[in-house]
């Protein structure tokens, strides 16, 4: 069976269908049955999917990727139009205290950029959380990632990303609950990202040493290169050549800049996959 991936909600348009943009990411799975990966700000979350002609009754699970509230903030809505129980894959990470700690001249503001909803309240709503620890089966064809293999030492590029602890310390994120899927299709296997805040070099490196694949189909999602060093960027590029990318689909976080040097070093391989953009594998 043919496996589609839809973007739902994304940073930019790309139809001419009345969709809603914003910056957030969610994907819709299409395989055997139906996934939704991330819910977006909320702002276009339902409009969207209606829009799309997506019936939302029949999303059978959910798996967030990380818990910023771009990723998760439109959760209770969807919990709540789906109108019953349902399991919400993901790290328990997600619901630690995540701020953003932005410089302002010779201050900072620290801005909350966490998940809105408590545990309790999603699951009033219906949420049957299941917990994303390494590598995990979520359905036949479909596998999470969290807790990646990284350097000892390893921290992330955008130095704005933070932690809160409850006695009020702020620390860096180190993103133990920033998830991948891999996507078993007819065309191969494709990672679909979330945000890739725990590298997208790292990602694609600990989910081949775990599964065993040399090559992926496409790599589509979020890659957070916009704060990443130029170095980087260029270990990106050729990892993803290292394991003969055949579809390059960026959104959301990976920054203007790196999207068009992806574009440049993949050609027709690269696709900006923005809100309303669709693959079949």
């Amino acid at each position: 069976m043919k496996t589609k991936i839809t973007i739902v909600c994304e940073n930019c348009i790309n139809t001419p269908f009345p969709l809603i943009g914003e910056h957030g990411l969610s994907v819709l799975i299409e395989a055997d049955d139906t996934t939704l990966f991330d819910t977006g700000q909320g702002l276009g979350i339902l409009h969207n999917l209606k829009t799309l002609g997506k019936d939302i009754t029949t999303i059978q699970q959910i798996i967030l990727s990380h818990g910023h509230y771009d990723h998760t903030g439109g959760l209770m809505q969807v919990l709540q139009a789906i109108g019953k129980s349902v399991n919400v894959y993901a790290h328990p990470d997600i619901f630690t205290n995540k701020v953003a700690v932005i410089p302002l001249g010779d201050q900072t503001f620290e801005a909350p950029i966490g998940i809105r909803a408590s545990k309790e309240e999603c699951e009033k709503s219906g949420a049957v959380f299941k917990t994303i620890s390494g590598l995990n089966t979520i359905t036949p064809s479909i596998r999470a990632i969290a807790e990646i293999n990284r350097p000892q030492g390893w921290q992330g590029f955008d130095e704005r990303l933070k932690v809160k602890l409850p006695d009020g310390t702020i620390k860096n994120d180190i993103f133990n609950d920033d998830c991948s899927l891999i996507i078993d299709t007819e065309s191969g296997p494709v990672v679909l990202l979330g945000c890739a805040h725990a590298g997208i070099v790292e990602i694609l490196h600990d989910i081949s040493e775990q599964t065993g694949y040399k090559e992926f189909f496409a790599v589509i999602g979020g890659t957070h290169l916009e704060s990443a060093p130029p170095e980087y960027i260029k270990r990106a590029i050729n990892t993803l050549k290292r394991f003969n990318v055949k579809k390059i689909g960026t959104s959301h976080c990976t920054g203007f800049r790196v999207a068009c040097m992806m574009h440049q070093e993949f050609k027709d391989s690269f696709v900006l996959a923005s809100c309303g953009a669709s693959f079949e594998f």
